[in-house]
């Protein structure tokens, strides 16, 4: 569950001059309902990391929307095993709304202050012909609305950096998921080519 915000970061690391399809593919899984969520981001897998290879092995990994789609799934991985499960195990029960308004923190403040973040999702909203690919409740319609309704709260909403998680943080976790994508999908390029 990390911000779209998060999400365009380590996009942005992984393929700093991808074309758009790259990056809506990268907030496509979202587009959903969080019911609809559970069963497209593999949540209801028991071992979503193989979910993820056979996704990945089953499509058309040249295609950079839906690359940017398995990058969307493989944030999440990473994510929510590592610094959300330290947030939900400090916070406990409790924790769903204290991330929530961390999460809208993390949004406008990257927002705000990372110049080709705003340019990016200016250009994705404005997009109406990008190579999308039919997956499981993602449709095109979905994508469109919602960069539409994210948008205009993080543009009138100008906040400090969250405390809970720092720009530092969210740095330093795009810079190693970045790392970490490159070298999975690299190996994974080699399984599946064999």
């Amino acid at each position: 569950m990390p911000t779209y915000f998060i999400h365009l970061s380590v996009a942005k690391k992984v393929s700093p001059n991808a074309g758009l399809d790259f990056f809506i593919g990268n907030l496509a899984p979202d587009s959903v309902s969080r019911k609809e969520k559970d069963i497209n981001h593999f949540r209801n897998e028991p071992d979503m990391e193989s979910a993820l290879k056979k996704f990945a092995q089953t499509k058309n990994m040249k295609n950079e929307y839906l690359k940017g789609f398995l990058l969307h799934l493989f944030v999440d991985w990473k994510w929510n095993n590592t610094i959300l499960a330290n947030f939900k195990k400090n916070e406990g029960n409790d924790w769903y709304k204290k991330y929530y308004d961390e999460g809208g923190l993390i949004e406008s403040y990257g927002s705000h202050n990372a110049e080709w973040v705003y340019k990016l999702r200016e250009q994705m909203n404005l997009c109406n012909s990008f190579n999308y690919v039919e997956t499981e409740f993602v449709t095109k319609e979905g994508i469109k609305a919602m960069f539409e309704n994210s948008n205009s709260w993080k543009i009138e909403n100008k906040t400090k950096p969250s405390t809970a998680f720092p720009p530092e943080l969210i740095e330093k976790f795009a810079s190693d998921t970045a790392d970490d994508f490159i070298k999975w999908f690299s190996d994974l390029e080699l399984i599946s080519s064999e």
